[in-house]
């Protein structure tokens, strides 16, 4: 009897200890799954979503990229292009060409040689139907170096619209930019990123749309201060300020190319694009006697890759920003004091300032700016030394 209570006590013994042996692995095993099914990660640090440029808020000190000018609205234009395909896809039938099979006596180089005649045979033709010939252009007021604008050469870069932006920082360094792809690869800037430490450097550009009575007191601080600076030009404006915009020159400042209906450029065909830009070249000589300097401002930020290859192709520099504010609303101006503060607050090397013409705060502001800046240690230089 003692034995047989013995043996069950053993036997209870072990059972538990089988089922203790269960359990554990069991909750190791759920254990695992847990820590390699489900990861917690810590929530990202709210960002601000970036302003655009149709809608800006002086009150938003996160981002900016304002610019607007009273010129009619835009029209529809084009579709996104579509992109070419995959380069160095093999051909089957080439690999596959009967022709191409070693016969007896035929060496290796012999084949060889066939293989690289035929595929630069068919390189060559494809060549010839599928890419369309680049002309040097032959229009009166193209830049030096501009090819023939023609629709069919641009189907391979897309025409996605963007709207430029940029994200502000108060510690002197450059803005976060809105580049979606490489703008520097069409000649396109919003910042001078060559600059050195020790060269201090701002670039002032005005958009004038229309005249609203402050350019020559701009002209006259302009001339008082020893600045030179770049103003972005309408037909418009042009036309119904021609001494302006011939002192502009006379005082030795640079006139860039602001189209003639301030439309948002990946509305227009290639062509469309081209004839805003002559039709702005012709006026400015016409009623000047200056040539248009080769700069282009997109009107209203908005661009895409085909845009900035056009006015690339047609010898323009696009040029965006990496300061702007709330200026080019007349009736809503930010002050004087406001314009004076944000230049203090983030002022940086080699920005490239966006400001309006129509602006009465930065009529009042800009020799204050001027002086801060040089006190500062900068200087204020002009967008050739962009592509030097």
């Amino acid at each position: 009897m003692k034995k047989q209570w013995i043996a069950e006590a053993i036997y209870f013994i072990v059972a538990l200890a089988f089922v203790g042996i269960c359990i554990s692995t069991g909750k190791e095993q759920e254990k695992e799954v847990f820590g390699t099914s489900v990861t917690v990660t810590p929530a990202p640090e709210a960002i601000d979503a970036p302003e655009m440029t149709k809608n800006p808020d002086k009150k938003d000190e996160a981002t900016a990229a304002p610019v607007k000018d009273t010129i009619p609205g835009s029209e529809t234009g084009d579709k996104p292009g579509t992109t070419s395909g995959t380069i160095g896809e093999r051909n089957p039938e080439t690999m596959q060409n009967p022709e191409l099979t070693m016969t007896p006596g035929e060496s290796s180089e012999e084949n060889s040689d066939k293989l690289i005649e035929e595929n630069q045979s068919a390189t060559q033709t494809s060549s010839e139907t599928a890419t369309p010939v680049i002309e040097p252009s032959d229009h009166p007021n193209s830049m030096p170096g501009a090819i023939k604008i023609v629709n069919a050469n641009y189907e391979e870069y897309s025409n996605d619209k963007k709207a430029w932006w940029f994200r502000r920082n108060k510690d002197h360094k450059p803005s976060g930019s809105g580049e979606e792809f490489p703008i520097n690869e069409y000649s396109a800037y919003y910042l001078d990123k060559n600059v050195q430490d020790e060269d201090k450097v701002i670039y002032l550009t005005f958009d004038c749309g229309y005249e609203n009575g402050f350019t020559p007191s701009i002209l006259d601080t302009l001339a008082e201060k020893d600045v030179k600076v770049m103003f972005f030009v309408t037909k418009d404006f042009i036309v119904k300020n021609p001494a302006y915009v011939k002192r502009m020159k006379d005082e030795g400042h640079l006139v860039g190319n602001h189209t003639v209906r301030h439309l948002s450029s990946p509305d227009l065909t290639p062509e469309e694009l081209e004839a805003e830009l002559h039709e702005v070249a012709r006026v400015m000589e016409e009623q000047t006697g200056y040539p248009i300097d080769p700069f282009f401002r997109p009107p209203m930020g908005e661009y895409s890759e085909r845009t900035l290859k056009v006015t690339q192709d047609m010898g323009y520099a696009s040029i965006f920003w990496s300061i702007a504010y709330y200026d080019y609303d007349v009736n809503d101006q930010p002050g004087k004091a406001y314009v004076v503060d944000h230049f203090n607050t983030y002022h940086h090397n080699g920005t490239i300032v966006l400001m309006h013409n129509v602006s009465e705060s930065n009529t009042q502001a800009l020799g204050d700016v001027i002086d801060n800046l040089k006190a500062e240690g900068y200087r204020f230089a002009e967008l050739t030394e962009l592509s030097k």
